[in-house]
């Protein structure tokens, strides 16, 4: 299983060439979030180029996940762990961020696949790949 970003999502939204890089895996590999839904849901309605379509579009995206990890205690409790190592080190994130990896590892997702890589990578038990 391979967690899956918005940054990623996005890529696949703006028809670039990230499709044909995901074609190795298989709709089981590709896992993502209810806060990568949030994020692109909130970034398709806070555009100026909204339209229906575009909505349409996004929601059809993330319905080709089987799996989208949900915000549950355990995800919140791993997030907890890692924001508060972070807020330590003096290395803190967007808490959007914990909250995805948070969401992922709690589920034992612990590849992720973003463009983000030089944030994630501040998150010692994600696998960070990148197209």
């Amino acid at each position: 299983m391979i967690g899956v970003d918005t940054s990623i999502i996005i890529d696949i939204l703006r028809k670039h060439i990230v499709l044909e890089k995901l074609q190795n895996y298989t709709h089981e590999d590709l896992w993502t979030s209810e806060v990568v839904a949030y994020e692109l849901l909130y970034g398709a309605y806070a555009s100026k180029e909204m339209t229906a379509e575009k909505i349409k579009y996004a929601e059809a995206i993330l319905d080709t996940f089987i799996t989208i990890v949900p915000i549950n205690r355990k995800a919140v409790i791993e997030a907890a762990k890692i924001g508060g190592r972070l807020t330590k080190q003096g290395q803190m994130i967007d808490h959007m961020d914990i909250l995805i990896a948070g969401g992922l590892l709690a589920h034992g997702c612990k590849k992720f696949l973003t463009k983000d890589k030089q944030d994630f990578e501040r998150i010692k038990e994600l696998d960070v790949l990148s197209l």
